[in-house]
Protein backbone atom coordinates (compact mmCIF):
# COMPACT_ATOMS: atom_id res chain seq x y z
CA UNK A 1 0.00 0.00 0.00
CA UNK A 2 2.79 2.49 0.87
CA UNK A 3 6.58 2.48 1.01
CA UNK A 4 8.30 2.77 4.38
CA UNK A 5 11.62 4.63 4.25
CA UNK A 6 14.43 3.49 6.54
CA UNK A 7 14.44 6.78 8.52
CA UNK A 8 10.71 6.42 9.31
CA UNK A 9 11.12 2.75 10.20
CA UNK A 10 14.00 3.49 12.59
CA UNK A 11 12.11 6.34 14.28
CA UNK A 12 8.99 4.21 14.73
CA UNK A 13 10.99 1.30 16.15
CA UNK A 14 12.64 3.67 18.64
CA UNK A 15 9.28 5.09 19.72
CA UNK A 16 7.83 1.62 20.17
CA UNK A 17 10.78 0.59 22.36
CA UNK A 18 10.07 3.55 24.66
CA UNK A 19 6.38 2.64 24.90
CA UNK A 20 5.51 -0.38 27.03
CA UNK A 21 1.94 -1.05 25.94
CA UNK A 22 1.36 0.61 22.58
CA UNK A 23 1.74 -1.81 19.73
CA UNK A 24 -0.10 -0.24 16.79
CA UNK A 25 1.02 2.75 14.73
CA UNK A 26 -1.94 4.86 13.64
CA UNK A 27 -1.57 6.89 10.47
CA UNK A 28 -4.00 9.77 9.98
CA UNK A 29 -4.13 12.77 7.71
CA UNK A 30 -4.46 16.20 9.29
CA UNK A 31 -6.89 18.01 7.07
CA UNK A 32 -6.16 21.70 7.33
CA UNK A 33 -4.47 24.12 4.96
CA UNK A 34 -1.86 21.46 4.26
CA UNK A 35 -2.26 17.70 4.19
CA UNK A 36 0.07 16.44 6.92
CA UNK A 37 0.40 12.95 8.31
CA UNK A 38 -0.23 12.38 12.02
CA UNK A 39 1.44 9.37 13.62
CA UNK A 40 0.32 8.07 17.02
CA UNK A 41 0.81 4.87 19.00
CA UNK A 42 -2.29 3.00 20.10
CA UNK A 43 -3.14 -0.13 22.04
CA UNK A 44 -6.08 -1.38 19.99
CA UNK A 45 -7.71 -1.43 16.58
CA UNK A 46 -11.07 0.26 16.02
CA UNK A 47 -13.93 -1.33 14.04
CA UNK A 48 -13.40 0.86 10.97
CA UNK A 49 -9.61 0.35 10.84
CA UNK A 50 -7.44 -1.47 8.35
CA UNK A 51 -4.22 -3.09 9.58
CA UNK A 52 -1.08 -3.27 7.45
CA UNK A 53 2.00 -5.13 8.67
CA UNK A 54 5.34 -4.01 7.23
CA UNK A 55 8.77 -4.98 8.55
CA UNK A 56 7.13 -6.30 11.75
CA UNK A 57 5.47 -2.91 12.35
CA UNK A 58 1.67 -2.90 12.71
CA UNK A 59 0.10 0.12 11.02
CA UNK A 60 -3.58 0.97 11.40
CA UNK A 61 -5.65 3.55 9.61
CA UNK A 62 -9.30 4.35 9.13
CA UNK A 63 -10.64 2.61 6.03
CA UNK A 64 -11.88 5.99 4.78
CA UNK A 65 -8.31 7.36 4.77
CA UNK A 66 -6.52 4.47 3.03
CA UNK A 67 -6.55 6.30 -0.31
CA UNK A 68 -4.30 9.04 1.14
CA UNK A 69 -1.51 6.49 1.65
CA UNK A 70 -1.89 4.39 -1.50
CA UNK A 71 1.29 4.44 -3.62
CA UNK A 72 2.90 7.00 -1.29
CA UNK A 73 6.08 6.96 0.81
CA UNK A 74 6.24 7.46 4.58
CA UNK A 75 9.48 9.21 5.53
CA UNK A 76 10.92 10.95 8.61
CA UNK A 77 12.64 14.15 7.46
CA UNK A 78 13.53 17.60 8.79
CA UNK A 79 11.04 20.37 8.11
CA UNK A 80 11.92 23.96 7.27
CA UNK A 81 12.46 24.84 10.95
CA UNK A 82 14.92 22.00 11.52
CA UNK A 83 12.58 19.68 13.44
CA UNK A 84 12.14 16.12 12.21
CA UNK A 85 8.65 15.03 11.27
CA UNK A 86 6.85 12.26 9.44
CA UNK A 87 5.92 13.07 5.87
CA UNK A 88 3.81 11.31 3.26
CA UNK A 89 5.35 11.99 -0.14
Amino acid sequence: MFILKEAAKTELQNRLKLSDSNQFIRLQMRKSCFMKVKVTLEESIQLNDTEIIMDELHFIMDKGECHYFRNKTLDFIPDQTGFNQFEII
